[in-house]
Order: C-alpha cells, then sequence, then structure tokens
C-alpha cells in the first residue's frame, strides 16, 4: 500500500531540508572544493523546494502531460518567489515566513548569476566559478524556519571536513589517472587481478577488489570494513591511487544503511 501523500510529502520535505544543510554547510566551509557548481545546484534546488513546498504547496511542481507531477528546477522556483513575493530592493525578493512571523530576503538576482555559473561548468559550456557572494544569498535561505540546517551541520564539523578532504583526493586521483593514460590504466588493471595481501592477517574476509569511484574500475582494494559490514572499507585503486579514507567508507556505508532502510 502507497503511503497517503501527506506522509509522503513531509518525508520528502525533511530530505530537501538535511540535503540542503549538507551541502550549503560543504560550501560555507570551501566554496571551492571539486565538484562545487553540482554541490550547489543540489544545495539550492532542495533549500527552494522546501521553502515553496511549506509556503505554497503544489506550487514546486509542474503537471507533465501524463499527468505526473515533476519538481520545478531552481530557475523556476526562483521565479515562483519573484512572483509571488515583493522586491524588498533590486532583485531581492521578501518572503514572509508565518512560523515565526518574521520574513526571509531571497536575493533572487544573485542565485540566477549563480545559475548561470553552475550551468556552464556542469553542462560543459564554458568555465564559471562560483563567489562568495553567491554562497552567501544561498546561506540566507537558512533562515527560514522550513530550513535552519547549516548550524546544525556545522556541528558535525568532523563530516563536513572529511567530505571535503574526499572530494580533493578524488580530484587529485583523476588528475593522475588523465596523466598515466588509459594505456597504463589498462596494463594495472592486469596487476589488479593478481593483488592479494601480504600477510595472512591482511586478509578480509568476504572483501576482494571493490569498485573505484574515480577510474570506475574493480580495482580498489579494501584494508578494512566499515563499522556496519557493509563492504565499503578503506582502501586504495591500484590503477589510479585513490584512497578511501575510513571516514569516507563509513559515510558511504551509512548512506548505504538508510537506503536499504527505507527500501523495507
Amino acid at each position: 500500500m502507497l503511503p497517503p501523500p501527506i506522509v509522503e510529502d513531509a518525508v520528502m520535505q525533511e530530505k530537501r531540508t538535511e540535503e540542503y544543510g549538507r551541502c550549503a554547510t560543504v560550501l560555507d566551509v570551501d566554496f571551492q572544493v571539486p565538484g562545487a557548481a553540482a554541490i550547489f545546484d543540489q544545495a539550492l534546488t532542495n533549500g527552494l523546494a522546501a521553502i515553496v513546498a511549506c509556503t505554497w504547496l503544489g506550487e514546486e511542481n509542474e503537471e507533465r502531460r501524463n499527468g505526473q507531477r515533476r519538481l520545478k528546477p531552481a530557475s523556476q522556483l526562483l521565479q515562483v518567489i519573484a512572483d509571488k513575493c515583493e522586491e524588498a530592493r533590486p532583485g531581492v525578493h521578501r518572503l514572509s515566513d508565518d512560523e515565526d512571523e518574521s520574513a526571509v530576503d531571497v536575493d533572487v538576482a544573485t542565485l540566477k548569476d549563480a545559475l548561470e555559473h553552475t550551468q556552464r561548468v556542469r553542462h560543459a559550456r564554458g568555465t564559471g566559478a562560483l563567489e562568495e557572494r553567491h554562497i552567501a544569498a544561498l546561506l540566507a535561505l537558512d533562515s527560514h524556519s522550513c530550513l535552519r540546517q547549516v548550524s546544525e551541520e556545522k556541528r558535525e564539523a568532523d563530516w563536513v571536513r572529511n567530505e571535503i578532504q574526499d572530494r580533493y583526493e578524488q580530484q587529485r586521483a583523476q588528475d593522475y589517472l588523465e596523466l598515466i593514460g588509459e594505456e597504463e590504466a589498462d596494463r594495472r588493471i592486469a596487476l589488479a587481478a593478481d593483488h592479494g595481501p601480504a600477510h595472512p592477517d591482511d586478509l578480509i574476509s568476504g572483501v576482494g577488489l571493490t569498485d573505484c569511484p574515480v577510474c570506475g574500475r574493480e580495482t580498489l582494494t579494501v584494508a578494512g570494513l566499515d563499522d556496519f559490514g557493509a563492504g565499503y572499507g578503506p582502501g586504495t585503486c591500484l590503477v589510479c591511487s585513490y584512497v578511501r579514507s575510513p571516514a569516507a567508507a563509513h559515510d558511504l556505508a551509512v548512506k548505504h544503511m538508510l537506503a536499504r532502510h527505507q527500501d523495507d
């Protein structure tokens, strides 16, 4: 039996606020982190969807020809706010927050400019770098009562630091992969097939080589198991040299367990 729409919407709202908080906090710490454009878009879309759904339920979606609902992209969500809220000053629209009788200033102009930058990067149409003003406009959304996630996420300082470090590590491994070339990478795949622990004590029960998130090859040798036994242990890729830390492995395992719990 499918859950009733109200329950489904509440669950979706919770996911949106959490995703906004995680992504916005990473950018608050380092907005030049590898993959910043995608992180920004993810944070903005989830944050705007949560705000619009909270204020004008249903306006966050658009009807498709087949009758199905689809979430509006960030640019359209910004336009909803621009159309429904008066300007507090040029480009900035004031949104009433009924829950605590306050107002949130949404810098629509700056956020649209940020989207222009991120879309050029994400769709290979040129270069575009996020600026501090873009991040400030993104973080300003957190003052709305339906979000208020960034301060909470900042308490998880270790998670934020580990997430950023892993993104830089993946970028380093990607650069190294491009340096050695495909021919050398393929040669290393053959060597990886013969790889084994140097000492019997290093054997990990039930875990051999696993997929590497950087080069996409089954060449990441695992040096341990995560706390849940989900198979996301720390290790090193024998092709691109990516090193997955224990913290990164733990985060992947947590996401795996949460996804499995939701499926159940």
